[in-house]
């Protein structure tokens, strides 16, 4: 009786370990890409596309996490502009290079354009994997946004 016991513990043991070890792990949260960009802007329509198209290719960054992108679409538009220093964007997307205000000219990297002569910036203070994912959908959209024909 004791010996049929004991090889009961030692099934029911390993049997434990791997059900506890086949729990499925959560997925991780994923990153998020925040986007200031004008929402009465010629080009925004296209840009909606664009985002939509972005995700349905489930974007991942090297390191397997996800990518979602959040735009500021409300009428809030010139007064987060105007705040650009108090919550910085990840990317922001101008109708053109003069709208860009003299505050922040120095916070900007380079501009790619984006929608046909449209400039996108990524703020030289974004790092890490938010740079690497805000340049992957800067990317995407430097390549898949439709230029405006005439």
């Amino acid at each position: 009786m004791r010996v049929a016991m004991m090889l009961r513990v030692h099934l029911l043991l390993p049997a434990v370990v791997l059900c506890t070890s086949c729990r499925r792990s959560e997925p991780p949260v994923p990153l998020i890409v925040h986007v200031l960009r004008d929402p009465s802007a010629s080009f925004a329509g296209k840009l909606r596309n664009a985002d939509l198209q972005f995700g349905l290719m489930k974007p991942h960054l090297k390191s397997g996490k996800g990518i979602m992108v959040a735009t500021n679409e409300g009428d809030s538009f010139p007064k987060l502009l105007r705040r650009f220093a108090e919550s910085t964007p990840d990317l922001l997307i101008l109708e053109s290079q003069a709208d860009v205000p003299d505050n922040v000219r120095n916070q900007m990297g380079k501009a790619e354009l984006v929608c046909g002569q449209h400039p996108a910036f990524i703020p030289t203070s974004v790092s890490g994997e938010l740079r690497e994912a805000s340049e992957m959908y800067l990317q995407f959209l430097a390549s898949h946004c439709e230029v405006e024909r005439p």
